[in-house]
């Protein structure tokens, strides 16, 4: 499946996100007995790949009233381990908070895949299923043209900005499972559509987009959102529900924290299973 599992997890980033969002430490007048000061759970991240081996990583909670100009701070050296209820794999710790199994290891779909592992005492544990492969995923056009503009020297788009054209993506969903897609573009050297000013405040220029995670059968992509000509991988993912609300809820601001949802037990983060389709789209030069 290529880097599209490590591309799922920016949504501002999404992990980074829930890193700081121990904000919730703000409630530590909870007497609960099972109560876990902010700060001192793991956040995971693991998505785990049909016909894979299994790789995810770990890293430090940030308390609310922790320096926060690291977000990053991996934690290795962890004794992980992922049972399918016969086999149990022993993660390799690879540095940088990245743990791996060995390279023979094959997931299967349907599979209940069981995470373990003891931080500061406490046991986290996790559980998911890799989902079926996506089905009859296709696209109404193969390919678009555009206008190649340089605005390197300032100046409007004039009249040769493009119009949009809408690019349709289907599939079969009989169970309104979760699905999104993501467009990669993967040529080696990719030529810009638009070329920006130096001085542009438009920094978002990426080879990659995505859209949001829908239970419908059908999402529409825009022509003015492809930024680069060539060839486009169009990847159809479909995932289940846990990674859908937390995707849906890094919309929290500072006015409005919330607890970021996760079925990660004494941890955060997100421990899931995915599978994919793929379709070949062009972007061509008028």
């Amino acid at each position: 499946m290529k880097s599209y599992i490590k591309f799922i997890s920016s949504k501002n980033n999404l992990l980074a996100i829930i890193i700081f969002a121990s904000l919730l430490g703000i409630v530590a007048c909870d007497k609960d007995s099972n109560f876990i000061e902010g700060g001192a759970r793991p956040v995971v991240e693991a998505y785990l790949v049909a016909g894979k081996p299994i790789s995810l990583s770990v890293k430090k909670e940030i308390a609310y009233n922790e320096d926060t100009s690291n977000t990053e701070a991996p934690i290795n050296g962890l004794n992980i381990k992922i049972s399918d209820g016969t086999n149990t794999y022993s993660l390799t710790s690879n540095g940088a908070g990245v743990y791996k199994s060995d390279s023979t290891v094959k997931l299967k779909v349907g599979v209940t895949y069981n995470l373990s592992f003891t931080y500061n005492g406490n046991a986290v544990t996790a559980s998911t299923i890799i989902p079926t492969k996506p089905v009859g995923f296709k696209t109404d056009i193969t390919s678009i043209a555009r206008t190649k503009l340089n605005l390197s020297s300032g100046g409007g788009f004039g009249g040769g900005f493009d119009e949009n054209t809408d690019v349709n993506l289907s599939w079969s969903n009989p169970n309104s499972d979760y699905h999104f897609v993501v467009v990669d573009n993967i040529e080696a050297n990719p030529v810009l559509i638009i070329t920006l000013p130096t001085t542009s405040n438009f920094n978002d220029l990426t080879r990659r987009f995505r859209s949001q995670p829908v239970q419908g059968t059908t999402t529409q992509l825009r022509s003015q959102q492809f930024q680069y000509f060539g060839k486009h991988n169009l990847v159809l993912l479909k995932v289940n529900p846990d990674y859908a609300a937390l995707y849906n809820s890094t919309g929290s601001t500072s006015q409005n924290i919330s607890t970021p949802p996760t079925t990660i037990t004494n941890g955060l983060g997100i421990f899931t299973g995915v599978n994919a389709d793929t379709l070949a789209f062009t972007v061509k030069q008028k």
